[in-house]
C-alpha cells in the first residue's frame, strides 16, 4: 500500500495519505535552533540542547500520537466552522477534508482544501536567524467573499526535559508572558537569559499567552475553546503554562490570497521585533527558501550518481546523505525515540558519523573528530557517552548573577571520567578510521601532529591519542588472545563483562590497518614496522580462535563457552562477527567466503540481514540482556541495519556484485514504499532496525532517522559497491556491481576539483578494472587536480 511518493526534481517526499501508521519525521534547522517535527505538524523546536533548552512541549509516546506541535487553525467565522492546516490535531474527515503533507530539505510543508478554501503552511527554519518561520498562504477559492480567523498554537517548555515532566511545584511558578506590540515574550524567571518569542507579520485581533485559556481546561489542541468561540481571551500570568497564540481576522474575496508569516524564535521581546521586521519583508522570506536550497545543493553535488538502480539514485543523491548529515549535526539524542533525556555524544556512533561525510560536511566531521579526541582517556578508552562541553576552553565564561535551581551542575574529573568497568570495547577503535577517511578526503595531514587535551588530563598529538587507542586493545585481552567484550561491544546488549569479542579484535585489527596505512604515508618507518607486527598477531589470533568450520563465532563467555557455533541451538550465526572477519582483511578468501555464505544462509530475509539467528528464548547473562529481549526485537533476531551495510561491503571484497546489490536492495527503504501496512516508518528513512521473522510484526521498520544505518549504508554503496575511495594521493575507483550493470556515471568532489566517472562495464564483470583514462589520457592512479577544474574520467572493467 503507498501513502506517498518521492519527487526527486524537486528532492521531495509528498504523503498523499496522511493517515499514515506511524509518525513520519523530519528536521529543521542546520544550527543552533532546531524543529523535529512530524506529518501533521507535531513535534518540537529545541536551541542548542533538546535536553536542557527545549523550547516547545512535546509529549512522547502520547495519545493521540505526536502531541503538541506547531499548528495553525482556520475557522469560518460566518458558519463556525473551523480546522487545521495540518490534519491533526483537528482530525476532520478526510472523506471531506483534502490534507497532505510534503518533507523536503529542512522544510516541511502542510496543504489542506476544504469548503473552497486552501491553505498552504510550511514550517522552516533560516540557516543563520534562531527563529522558526510559519509561513502560512490562504486563498479563497469560492464565488464570494470569505470571512475567516486564523489562530496558531505552540505549547512552550520549561526547557529542562526534566522540569517539563516532573517537579511542578517550581516550574509552574516561575515561567511567566506578556504581550507587548504584536510579540509574546515568555520568561524563564529562574534563568538570566530564558527568553522565547512568538510574533507575526500582522496586528493580532487577538491573543493567548496561557495554555488553558486557550485550550480551555476541559478541552484538548483538537477543539480549542478559543477557536470555537472565535477569539482569545488576551490572557497572560506570571506563573502557569504558557503557548503562542495570535489570531487574526481575514476577509477574502473571490480568487484573493493572502499571505502571512508566524515566527517562533530564541530571544527577548527586542530580539523578536528584530526578527519581525526582518521577516515582514516577504523577500527575506523567499531569500530563506534559496539559502537553504544553495546550502543543500553544494552538499548534494560533492557526489551525483546515476546508475539502473532508481532507488539507488534517489537515496545516494539526496535522502540517504541528508540523513547522514542529520546525524553529524545533532548527534542522536533529538527525535521522536530518543526526546532528549539525555545528551552529549555516544562515542561510537558520533564516530562513525563522522568517518562517513568527510566530503560534504568536513568541517561538522573535523569538529566531532576533535571532540571525541577530547573524550579519550590517556589509557586509551573513550568515554561512552559525554558533553563535549566538558573540555572546552572559555575564558570568556560570564559569571552567572545568581545561582538556579535548575543549572546544571558542574561535573569534576572524577564523576566524568568513568574508570575501565563502564568502558565499551570498540568505542575508540572507530576513531582511527574517521581521522584517516577525514585526511584522505581533504589532504590535511599536519592534522595528526595538533595538540589535543586527553578526558582526565594531559595531551598528546592526534597520532598518540591514535597509539594509545590501539594499544589499549592490544592490552585488554582475555585468556584467548582475542579483545576483552568489557561493559559491552558495538552490541549494547551483548554484555560478555571477563568475556571476549571477535568483533572488536576484527576491528582492532581494521584499525590497524587504517593506522599502518597513514604512517607509511607519513614516512613513520618504526611505527609501521611496530604496528604491522601487532596487526599480524591479531590476525593470527583470530583466525586461531574464532573459526568454527563453516562461520566465525560472535564471542567468549566469561567462563569460557563460544558464543555462536554449530552446536548452538539459539544464537547459532551473528552477523557482526561475520562480517568483520571479510570487512577487515583478517579472514582468508576460503574462510571469508564460507562465512558470507552462511550469513546468507542464515540471516537473509527479503528486508535485509538479521543480526542473529535463531533468536535467544532462554536468558543467559552469560551472554548477556541480548537474551531477555523478545525474539525477533531490536539486538535479538531483528534485522538491525546498522551492521547491515557491513555485510554489502563484505561481499563486494569478495567481488560479488549480485550478492551486494541483493543485500542493499533488501534494506533499501525506497524499495518498500509500495508496502508500507508491513513497514510503517518512512519510506526515505532507514531505520535502527526492522522486525525480525521470530515476531508476529515480521517486517515493520522502527526508530528513523537517528541511526548510525544512514552512514554506513552511505559509506558501503558509494566506497564499496560504486568502489569511488579517496585515498592519501589518488581517487581509487574498484566497482563491484551487479554483473547485468553495463555502465553508471559519478560526478565527485575531491579536494576542490570535480570527476565526472564513467564506468562501462562490456564484459558483464562484477569486479575489476581494466583501463583508467582521465581527460583522454591512460593513466595508473587518479591524482588530486587543481581545485575549480573539471575531469573527465573514463573507467572500463574486465
Amino acid at each position: 500500500m503507498k501513502y506517498g511518493h518521492f519527487d526527486v526534481a524537486n528532492k521531495e517526499y509528498c504523503i498523499d495519505r496522511v493517515d499514515l501508521p506511524t509518525s513520519w519525521t523530519n528536521y529543521l534547522g542546520v544550527k543552533d535552533f532546531v524543529v523535529v517535527v512530524n506529518h501533521t505538524a507535531g513535534g518540537y523546536a529545541f536551541y542548542k540542547s533538546p535536553e536542557y533548552h527545549r523550547i516547545t512541549r512535546f509529549r512522547g509516546n502520547s495519545v493521540p500520537m505526536d502531541r503538541p506541535g506547531h499548528y495553525v487553525y482556520i475557522r469560518d467565522d460566518q458558519s463556525e466552522d473551523y480546522w487545521s492546516v495540518s490534519w491533526q490535531p483537528t482530525n476532520k474527515s478526510l472523506e471531506e477534508y483534502s490534507y497532505s503533507c510534503r518533507h523536503g530539505m529542512s522544510y516541511s510543508v502542510y496543504e489542506c482544501e476544504h469548503d473552497k478554501i486552501k491553505a498552504k503552511q510550511t514550517l522552516v527554519v533560516p540557516i543563520n536567524d534562531n527563529v522558526e518561520l510559519w509561513d502560512v498562504t490562504i486563498k479563497n477559492e469560492d464565488d464570494k467573499v470569505r470571512e475567516l480567523s486564523l489562530f496558531s498554537y505552540c505549547e512552550f517548555s520549561y526547557h529542562h526535559i526534566m522540569i517539563d515532566n516532573q517537579n511542578y511545584q517550581m516550574s509552574l511558578y516561575c515561567a511567566g508572558s506578556n504581550y507587548e506590540n504584536s510579540i509574546i515574550e515568555y520568561d524563564l524567571f529562574y534563568e538570566e537569559f530564558g527568553y522565547q518569542y512568538f510574533t507575526a507579520t500582522f496586528e493580532p485581533d487577538s491573543y493567548d499567552c496561557l495554555r488553558d485559556s486557550f485550550l480551555g481546561l476541559y478541552h484538548t489542541e483538537n477543539n480549542p475553546v478559543a477557536v470555537e468561540r472565535g477569539q482569545c481571551s488576551n490572557s497572560s500570568e506570571l506563573g502557569n503554562n504558557h503557548c503562542g497564540s495570535l489570531h487574526k481576522k481575514i476577509t477574502l474575496q473571490p480568487g484573493e490570497e493572502i499571505r502571512v508569516v508566524y515566527m517562533l524564535g530564541e530571544g527577548n521581546r527586542e530580539e523578536g521585533k528584530r526578527i519581525r521586521e526582518k521577516y515582514s519583508d516577504l523577500k527575506n522570506v523567499d531569500a530563506v527558501y534559496t539559502d537553504l536550497k544553495n546550502y543543500w545543493d553544494e552538499k548534494f553535488k560533492c557526489l551525483q550518481i546515476q546508475t539502473p538502480n532508481e532507488g539507488m539514485n534517489v537515496l545516494i543523491n539526496t535522502w540517504n546523505l541528508y540523513q547522514s548529515e542529520i546525524n553529524v549535526m545533532f548527534s542522536r539524542f533529538a527525535s521522536f525515540i530518543e526526546l532528549g533525556g539525555r545528551t552529549g555524544l555516544g562515542f561510537r556512533d558520533t564516530a562513525q558519523d563522522a568517518m562517513t561525510i568527510p566530503h560534504s560536511n568536513p568541517t561538522k566531521c573535523k569538529e566531532r573528530i576533535i571532540q571525541l579526541l577530547q573524550g579519550t582517556v590517556s589509557k586509551g578508552y573513550g568515554l561512552h557517552l559525554f558533553q563535549p562541553e566538558w573540555f572546552e576552553k572559555d575564558d570568556k565564561e560570564k559569571k552567572e548573577p545568581f545561582k538556579s535551581p535548575t543549572v546544571i551542575p558542574k561535573a569534576g574529573k572524577d564523576d566524568i571520567v568513568h574508570g575501565l568497568e563502564d568502558a565499551c570495547s570498540d568505542d575508540a577503535l572507530w576513531l582511527i578510521a574517521s581521522i584517516v577517511e577525514y585526511i584522505k578526503e581533504t589532504g590535511e595531514n599536519e592534522l595528526v601532529d595538533q595538540m589535543i587535551s586527553y578526558a582526565d588530563g594531559g595531551e598528546g598529538t592526534v597520532y598518540e591519542h591514535m597509539e594509545k587507542i590501539l594499544e589499549f586493545s592490544y592490552e585488554q585481552v582475555g585468556n584467548t588472545g582475542i579483545c576483552k567484550g568489557l561493559r559491552a561491544d558495538w552490541n549494547d546488549c551483548l554484555n560478555l563483562g571477563g568475556g571476549e569479542s571477535a568483533m572488536v579484535s576484527f576491528l582492532h585489527y581494521w584499525a590497524l590497518d587504517k593506522f599502518i596505512e597513514l604512517s607509511e604515508m607519513l614516512g613513520r618507518k618504526e611505527e609501521v614496522e611496530k604496528y604491522s607486527n601487532m596487526a599480524q598477531e591479531v590476525k593470527a589470533v583470530c583466525n586461531d580462535v574464532l573459526w568454527d568450520g563453516d562461520w566465525f563465532i560472535r564471542g567468549i563467555t566469561k567462563e569460557g563457552n563460544k558464543i555462536g557455533t554449530s552446536t548452538d541451538v539459539e544464537g547459532k550465526v551473528h552477523l557482526e562477527s561475520n562480517a568483520w572477519a571479510v570487512l577487515s582483511g583478517a579472514a582468508n578468501t576460503e574462510n571469508a567466503t564460507k562465512a558470507m555464505d552462511s550469513v546468507y544462509e542464515y540471516l537473509f530475509t527479503p528486508y535485509g540481514l538479521q543480526l542473529n539467528a535463531p533468536s535467544y528464548t532462554k536468558p543467559n547473562d552469560s551472554i548477556g540482556f541480548v537474551t531477555r529481549v523478545y525474539p525477533g526485537l531490536k539486538e535479538n533476531g531483528a534485522i538491525f541495519s546498522h551492521p547491515n551495510p557491513w555485510a554489502w561491503a563484505a561481499e563486494c571484497i569478495l567481488g560479488r556484485g549480485d550478492r551486494a546489490m541483493e543485500l542493499y536492495n533488501s534494506l533499501c527503504p525506497y524499495n518498500q514504499n509500495d508496502m508500507i501496512e508491513i513497514r510503517e516508518a518512512e519510506p526515505y528513512s532507514y531505520c535502527q532496525f526492522v522486525v525480525g521473522p521470530d515476531h508476529t510484526a515480521f517486517g515493520r521498520a522502527r526508530h528513523p532517522f537517528m541511526t548510525g544505518s544512514s552512514g554506513w549504508a552511505y559509506f558501503s554503496a558509494t566506497r564499496y559497491i560504486l568502489g569511488i575511495r579517496p585515498g592519501f594521493d589518488s581517487l581509487e575507483i574498484d566497482p563491484c556491481i551487479p554483473s547485468d550493470w553495463k555502465e553508471f556515471d559519478v560526478t565527485r568532489v575531491w579536494r576542490g576539483a570535480t570527476f565526472n566517472i564513467h564506468v562501462t562495464n562490456p564484459d558483464g564483470v562484477m569486479k575489476g578494472i581494466k583501463t583508467i583514462t582521465v581527460d583522454g589520457n591512460e593513466v595508473e592512479k587518479i591524482t588530486a587536480q587543481a581545485p575549480n577544474t573539471t575531469h573527465t574520467v573514463e573507467i572500463v572493467m574486465g
